[in-house]
């Protein structure tokens, strides 16, 4: 007779082994199907280094960003790995943007500073920004290390009785009458919940999801820049901040050297649309150009010739960037955890154990916010 799991997950990306390590510690005994080889780099959870922060564009965010800082703590204290670093997130813009952003931590009682071009300057030398820029400082921002929190969720769902079997692509989901089935390539499994954290094969895995909230699977480019000059000052233990740069006509972002020796991660927030399948092999060059333009105005201390390395991740967007979280309203035992449209990796912890909470049962009002919803209306369909 086939075993009846408890619950089965569907990618073991940072969403689906937090989703796993939640639901092992709750005694679930998650069994969790990877199409790929463990540790692969063709999704979204690869890399050694986010940025963390309080600070989001939507208030909405914040509880669980506080949810997710204490999560954090708790899993690096049960795998004795430094998983975040409070170095710092400077947001970089216009007076009227950081005042914004700053309102949104005030409103919730977190700290922050605004901080004027000349300030900039003066506070962090290796930012060379005129008058005409300000900067939102969030102290409890800073870089959370991606790997080390993949690792350690894996590591600690698995000493707690989940299964992570890799190498299984799923190949079909039968709705039955009292149970789940979840054919892939190599066996077939019964459940009574199943959660879905496909990342960008999420529409692929539940091609359903587009009558509901589309998600479209979306590559960036990591750019990496070496640091030619005074490298203390790019040093995230000494205090160096990541920093976020927001101007009319695009978002850039930047990582003090964590993934590769000496050279700091400043990428710009554009995509291009993929097929997760046949991904780029290399980005408009107009991007790296772009970079190349600012961080010769802007920073002095970096190689602006050409990015030393460029890699590769995957977003899974929504139309109005939001989440996308669940339950399937066709067959409430499936579970939906997707479209973290280049957010999610800091609040994964949070979401974990909001899937978790689900498939116990929980009321879906009061554990997912309306924000987050597979119903809401303004994005269904294409």
């Amino acid at each position: 007779m086939t075993k009846l799991h408890e619950v089965v997950i569907v990618g073991s990306g940072i969403m689906g082994s937090c989703t796993a390590y939640h639901s092992a510690r709750a005694k679930l005994s998650p069994l969790v199907l990877e199409q790929f080889e463990k540790g692969h780099h063709k999704g979204s959870s690869h890399g050694k280094s986010r940025i963390i922060r309080y600070s989001h564009g939507y208030p909405t965010y914040l509880p669980i960003m506080t949810e997710s800082y204490r999560l954090w703590d708790e899993l690096a204290k049960e795998s004795r790995e430094r998983l975040v670093n409070k170095c710092g997130l400077l947001r970089i813009s216009d007076e009227k943007t950081a005042h914004a952003n700053a309102k949104i931590l005030i409103d919730g009682g977190l700290p922050n500073r605004i901080l004027t071009g000349r300030q900039i300057r003066e506070e962090f030398p290796q930012f060379h920004y005129d008058d005409s820029w300000f900067g939102m400082l969030d102290p409890e921002g800073g870089i959370i290390y991606a790997d080390k929190c993949l690792e350690a969720a894996q590591e600690q769902a698995t000493k707690q009785g989940a299964v992570f079997k890799f190498g299984e692509k799923v190949t079909d989901i039968k709705s039955e009458s009292d149970h789940v089935v979840v054919v892939t390539n190599k066996d077939t499994y019964s459940t009574k919940s199943l959660v879905v954290t496909a990342g960008g094969w999420l529409s692929k895995v539940l091609p359903e999801m587009d009558n509901l909230v589309h998600t479209q699977a979306e590559q960036i480019g990591t750019y990496y820049w070496k640091v030619k000059s005074n490298p203390d000052r790019y040093d995230a233990d000494k205090q160096c901040p990541t920093i976020v740069i927001e101007t009319k006509d695009s978002k850039m972002f930047m990582v003090p050297p964590v993934d590769y020796p000496g050279q700091i991660k400043l990428c710009i927030d554009a995509c291009e649309a993929i097929d997760p399948n046949n991904p780029l092999t290399e980005m408009p060059q107009w991007m790296e150009d772009y970079l190349k333009g600012h961080i010769a105005k802007h920073l002095p201390d970096i190689d602006a010739s050409a990015a030393s390395k460029i890699d590769m991740c995957i977003y899974t967007m929504t139309k109005d960037h939001h989440y996308a979280i669940g339950r399937f309203p066709s067959d409430p035992r499936i579970l939906v955890g997707g479209g973290f449209s280049g957010t999610g990796l800091k609040l994964a912890i949070s979401v974990g154990r909001m899937l978790t909470d689900l498939v116990r049962g929980a009321d879906e009002r009061t554990t997912i916010p309306e924000l987050f919803s597979l119903t809401r209306k303004r994005v269904r369909g294409n």
